[in-house]
């Protein structure tokens, strides 16, 4: 059997990639876990003619996914390969590595993975970022100055990731992580957030875009907003960003595919690499930058696998002010499903849903998985984005109590 591509990895925001292989009348074959794999299967049953699973308990291993990507690509022999989220990315550059596909290579791969390896090489480049230094475990480590951000070397998602402000709260989180690390203990750079996702082939960025990034701070950093505007200084960070993302390209050797770069902005102008990611950005950020410009990037990337060129804006293309949001509780709140009812009913909104089962008790989140709803919006102008971002937030407030009874087993 031969297949157009092969997707390691499918989640709900991919669903993106097999829409564009039906559209471009492609075959698929598909890697995921048993329950995913049965859910696309009834969605995209014409276009998935190949399809393996991996147990769900070990999904966010890299390991773990290598041995059924090789078996299914040898099975279907794809002339592309396509990896979703960051477990994915290993599996997906050794097949494409073994057959001679199309992608952004084993370097950049190994290095996207790895947060520390992303500190040695953007530092040796001379590429801004904070001061951080790699410890096996926090209890072994010399008090750093506050205050610091402490990561683990491959999460994502804001997972695992916490500010320390001051000495007592070193002593907590030394305490709540022991046995666990290597962690990477990181000045905190401070400045608006921003990501830069681009379009690679050869080594050399075809399209870029600029998404402002609204975050809860610290002390986790769980991702709300993401706006690919660039801001009131939009064209000036964009040509920043531009030049930015061509070092860091540069210094992991990528070669092909898709990068998403998180960057801040400090107050006076300096930049400060975060990470980056060789693979589908979370966020529903590829929805909105494909609508705020015009294109696909679901295809443009499929496309880019495939070693075809991808198709881009053209030149002064009307853009529009598009959005992704997400609800999480600022307080002891319930998931209820009037929650979308509400969401819709805002002017702008697209598409929105549930992230937790319905009756769930939230506390304030930790992480992006502790996020309540989604909504994503598209206005003609900056103002109504905002109006319509102002009102969905309070739309959702308002549908959200917590019954007294509920609070109280909470």
């Amino acid at each position: 059997m031969n297949v157009d591509v092969l997707l390691v990895g499918g989640g709900n925001m991919g669903r993106g990639y097999l829409t564009a292989v039906r559209r471009l009348g492609l075959r698929a074959a598909l890697l995921e876990t048993p329950d995913r794999v049965e859910a696309l299967l009834r969605e995209f049953g014409d276009v998935i003619v190949a399809h393996a699973s991996l147990d769900s308990a070990v999904t966010d291993q890299d390991e773990a996914w290598v041995g059924p990507a090789v078996g299914l690509a040898a099975r279907t022999r794809p002339r592309g390969v396509l990896a979703f989220s960051e477990p994915h990315v290993l599996a997906a550059a050794l097949v494409a590595e073994a057959r001679g596909l199309p992608g952004p290579g084993l370097h950049a791969t190994q290095v996207s993975r790895n947060k520390a390896l992303q500190r040695q090489l953007y530092g040796a480049s001379g590429i801004p970022q904070p001061h951080s230094r790699l410890v096996e475990r926090l209890d072994e480590a010399d008090r750093p100055d506050f205050p610091v951000v402490v990561k683990p070397l491959s999460s994502f998602g804001s997972r695992g990731v916490e500010q320390v402000k001051d000495a007592q709260g070193w002593a907590e989180a030394v305490a709540r992580r022991a046995g666990g690390g290597p962690y990477l203990v990181e000045e905190y750079a401070t400045g608006t957030e921003y990501s830069w996702e681009a379009l690679v082939r050869g080594g050399k960025a075809l399209f870029g875009n600029l998404t402002v990034k609204t975050t809860t701070g610290p002390p986790s950093f769980v991702e709300l907003q993401h706006v690919p505007s660039g801001g009131p200084a939009g064209a000036e960070h964009r040509s920043r960003a531009m030049r930015l993302g061509a070092e860091v390209i540069e210094a992991m050797r990528m070669r092909d595919g898709l990068i998403h770069l998180e960057f801040r902005i400090a107050p006076d102008g300096r930049m400060a690499v975060m990470e980056a990611a060789v693979r589908t950005p979370g966020c529903f950020i590829m929805d909105v930058v494909s609508r705020a410009h015009g294109i696909d990037l679901y295809e443009a990337c499929l496309r880019l696998a495939l070693g075809d060129e991808p198709e881009l804006p053209a030149e002064g293309a009307p853009f529009r002010h598009t959005a992704s949001m997400f609800l999480a509780a600022e307080r002891l709140g319930e998931v209820v499903p009037e929650d979308t009812a509400a969401l819709d009913a805002v002017p702008g909104v697209f598409r929105s849903g549930l992230r937790q089962e319905p009756g769930t008790v939230m506390n304030p989140p930790e992480s992006n998985a502790d996020r309540m709803a989604f909504a994503l919006l598209d206005l003609p102008t900056e103002t109504a984005l905002k109006d319509a971002l102002r009102a969905a937030r309070a739309a959702f407030a308002a549908s959200s109590p917590i019954p007294p009874e509920r609070a109280e087993i909470a």
